[in-house]
């Protein structure tokens, strides 16, 4: 899982968590997901007395943003995702390029019945930071409308599917001598079976004993089988004929399934997002 979709993730599950009474610990200088960030800030938009454009800072960090989601009237927050429909390069492919994907938004809903959405940017600042906190991310709020419900499967219909999705292109891998993208495969599955698993590189994506069974083995599973990067990814291997129309193929069910895992599994920490 890309670290802009990870910490996404863990904004929306410590969120929800918060919203729910859980206290809020401290998330830039601690979350696994804020390593490389030497910022996080979330702007809006709006307009100066004199009409110019202007940006205003609404929190300084993801802890202050946190810390006020329940004084913002904000009731709960999902995890949006939506494909670029771009005709020249699949979100697949273009997953490894900055701004490739799908387009992900984290969406806070008020209790007026409208939500918000928010969007990520990432901006390096200095490559060289001994501390290797690179990056300067910046939220902002891109649009405010009516809340519509949530057209989602359910986590255990979504594990059914990628189950077998992982298993095919697992022995894909094997047959074809991918190296360690088969072991990648392996612990998806094992996450599956077992959500208690240690698996996955972040430990931290939802506080300990706040999301449930499905969830857990649905993101467990999506860091592990996330292989659709940049230089040396899946996505750079080829094939010939029709061994590389199966590799396009089982790849592409396997990219769509765990996005739609990822947003249904981070959601459903939201209790009325079902």
């Amino acid at each position: 899982m890309q670290g802009p979709l990870a910490q996404m993730v863990a904004l929306v599950c410590h969120g929800n968590a918060v919203l729910r009474g859980h206290p809020a610990g401290p998330f830039l200088r601690a979350n696994s997901t804020c390593q490389f960030c030497e910022s996080v800030t979330f702007v809006a938009g709006g307009r100066s007395e004199s009409g110019e454009p202007e940006t205003t800072t609404l929190a300084e960090s993801p802890d202050r943003w946190l810390e006020f989601l329940p004084h913002r009237a904000i009731t709960g927050l999902r995890l949006v995702e939506q494909s670029r429909n771009d005709a020249r390069i699949t979100d697949r492919m273009s997953t490894g390029f900055v701004g490739g994907g799908r387009q992900w938004k984290v969406e806070g809903l008020r209790q007026a019945g409208s939500s918000e959405f928010w969007l990520s940017r990432w901006e390096a600042h200095d490559r060289e930071a001994k501390d290797r906190r690179i990056w300067n991310v910046t939220y902002g709020l891109v649009d405010l409308t009516a809340t519509t419900p949530l057209e989602t499967r359910s986590l255990e219909a979504i594990i059914g599917d990628l189950r077998p999705a992982l298993s095919e292109i697992r022995r894909f891998a094997e047959e074809h001598q991918c190296g360690g993208f088969t072991g990648c495969f392996d612990d998806a599955l094992r996450a599956l079976d077992d959500p208690r698993a240690d698996i996955g590189y972040h430990k931290d994506l939802y506080p300990q004993g706040f999301v449930c069974d499905a969830a857990q083995s649905i993101l467990k599973a999506a860091m592990s089988a996330w292989v659709f990067g940049g230089m040396g990814s899946w996505n750079d291997m080829s094939f010939d004929g029709d061994t590389e129309r199966e590799h396009s193929e089982r790849s592409d069910r396997l990219f769509n399934l765990l996005n739609e895992g990822i947003a249904a599994a981070a959601s459903s920490t939201f209790p009325s997002a079902a």
